[in-house]
C-alpha cells in the first residue's frame, strides 16, 4: 500500500515477537517465529527489530513513557532487539 502512494518504507518491525513467562523465563512464539522475516524477504525490506509481548513494555507505552526511555536498565529493554 505504501509503495502505491510513494511513501518510502524503511523496513519492518515484528511486534509481539515472543512472550517470555515472567516466572520461568520460557519463551513462546504465540504468533509464529519468522512471519516478519519472510514478509521482509518477499518485499525486499530489512527487519528493523523485534518487540516482545511483555507487560512492562505495554504498561509504560500506554502511560506515554516507553520502557526504553523510562526504564533503560530493565529486563524488558534487554528483550527488545534492534538491528
Amino acid at each position: 500500500m505504501f509503495r502505491k502512494v510513494h511513501v518510502p518504507v524503511l523496513g519492518l518491525v515484528q511486534n509481539m515477537s515472543v512472550f517470555q513467562c515472567p516466572k520461568c523465563k520460557h519463551e513462546t512464539h504465540i504468533f509464529g517465529a519468522d512471519g516478519v522475516r519472510d514478509l521482509a524477504k518477499t518485499l525486499g525490506l530489512d527487519v528493523l527489530g523485534d518487540i516482545p509481548l511483555h507487560v512492562n513494555i505495554r504498561e509504560t507505552c500506554d502511560s506515554g513513557q516507553p520502557v526504553v526511555i523510562s526504564q533503560p536498565q530493565s529486563d524488558a529493554v534487554s528483550l527488545v532487539h534492534c538491528t
